[in-house]
């Protein structure tokens, strides 16, 4: 049986990092129109969403092959979770066996890595979500909290004799996100048991939130 599967893109238009990120110009296009571009020619979607709270956007996003979905303007602020804007999308498109949220600022994952990641989700035994992760080149044990008085009190490592660990470490990327719907509705979220991972390679990962 064919799994029916929608991707939803989140392209809320006030940002205070980087004011319309969503929309600006990377080489010859829009930002937003690299992750249509990849949901789209991965042809692996019944339908492909963009959920936003602009009419350019709206504009923007349906000239590069998107239906749009406005949001309300109670998800259109800095307090609206991923979680309420995904369940508002999915609650507005039924029939789907699962979901695959695709950010915006992720123009470097491309067609073949959406269906790469697709493939992976629907051949694991057992997987209810999915997550892409990039290794990360800081081990875990090398970063800490400092306080407000600048205290190393949590640095308790003789960071001179530091050896890497054997175990390569790795952390989300933001590009791809899957889930089934009804397990996601009822988790909230993508992490804990019946999550793996898809490795992405660290060009590939590049997140314009970070540029």
């Amino acid at each position: 049986m064919s799994l029916k599967k929608i991707a939803i893109i989140p392209a809320r238009s006030g940002s205070k990092g980087l004011p319309n990120k969503n929309i600006l110009m990377l080489l010859d296009r829009p930002l937003i129109a690299y992750t249509i571009e990849a949901a789209i020619n991965s042809d692996v979607f019944d339908r492909v969403v963009v959920s936003t709270d602009s009419l350019e956007y709206k504009s923007i996003a349906e000239k590069y092959g998107a239906e749009v979905i406005m949001r309300p303007e109670a998800l259109s602020s800095d307090s609206a979770t991923s979680f309420m804007v995904i369940e508002d999308v999915l609650n507005k498109c039924k029939g789907y066996h699962y979901f695959v949220l695709l950010q915006p600022t992720s123009p470097f994952r491309n067609y073949k890595h959406v269906m790469s990641a697709v493939e992976q989700f629907e051949y694991a035994d057992n997987a209810k979500f999915l997550v892409s992760v990039v290794e990360s080149n800081k081990s875990s044990a090398l970063i800490k909290p400092i306080d407000d008085s600048l205290s190393l009190r949590n640095f308790n490592c003789d960071f001179s004799n530091y050896r890497r660990q054997n175990r390569k470490e790795y952390y989300p990327n933001g590009a791809i996100f899957i889930g089934y719907v009804a397990d996601y509705l009822r988790r909230k979220h993508f992490f804990g048991e019946g999550s793996i991972a898809y490795i992405m390679n660290k060009e590939d990962s590049i997140d314009i939130d970070d540029q």
